[in-house]
């Protein structure tokens, strides 16, 4: 099973190979207002992400850049539009949502102006093919406990999807059970880096 660890490893750039600086997920070290945010997971994937390249943002520079909020965490349209201005290649995807809230129709209009793809739904397979093309993916869910939560994906096979910010495998048929629930939307992020990682090699 290809972990973002291997597979990112080596990453073609046209005739190039970038050898990227890779990390083991043990050994980062979280900053303590990030892991003291409350509802911090969309937040602590962007942190991740970009520690994967060897640039730590500071935390209350994502919480403006999203308008992250105790009580609502970060909308995902919110944090596609952040990865943008930090200069990352995204698309979004969702069900229909009939009642947006105004933020979230705020982030979608900068989402159009920006040129973001907004898109149906992606299944577990297209997360899955995503992931398979090298591509990050920041997936929304409920977590067992019932809270929506952004994660960023570590590795996926047909079996089961690992997050950054678990240790515990999540089974496949629970995972998609989990994107199903009320406000969720079975929204996903995917990040393609390949003209960030060209500009800052």
């Amino acid at each position: 099973k290809a972990t973002l660890w291997s597979r990112f490893f080596y990453k073609k750039n046209y005739n190039s190979f970038i050898l990227l600086k890779i990390k083991h997920i043990m050994s980062v070290e979280i900053p303590q207002d990030l892991a003291e945010l409350p509802a911090n997971g969309g937040l602590y994937a962007i942190w991740m992400l970009f520690h994967h390249y060897g640039i730590d943002l500071e935390t209350q520079d994502l919480v403006h850049l999203c308008r992250h909020n105790a009580e609502e965490g970060t909308y995902g349209i919110a944090l596609a539009v952040g990865l943008k201005h930090l200069g990352l290649d995204v698309e979004f995807s969702t069900q229909h949502d009939p009642d947006p809230q105004p933020t979230e129709q705020f982030f979608y209009a900068k989402a159009q102006e920006l040129g973001i793809p907004v898109r149906d739904e992606m299944n577990y397979a297209q997360i899955k093919q995503a992931v398979d093309q090298g591509r990050f993916v920041i997936v929304y869910y409920d977590t067992l406990e019932g809270v929506g939560n952004h994660s960023l994906v570590y590795s996926i096979d047909d079996e089961e999807i690992c997050f950054f910010d678990s240790f515990e495998p999540m089974p496949k048929d629970v995972f998609i059970q989990q994107r199903q629930q009320e406000g969720i939307c079975q929204q996903v992020i995917v990040i393609d880096d390949r003209n960030f990682v060209m500009r800052y090699s």
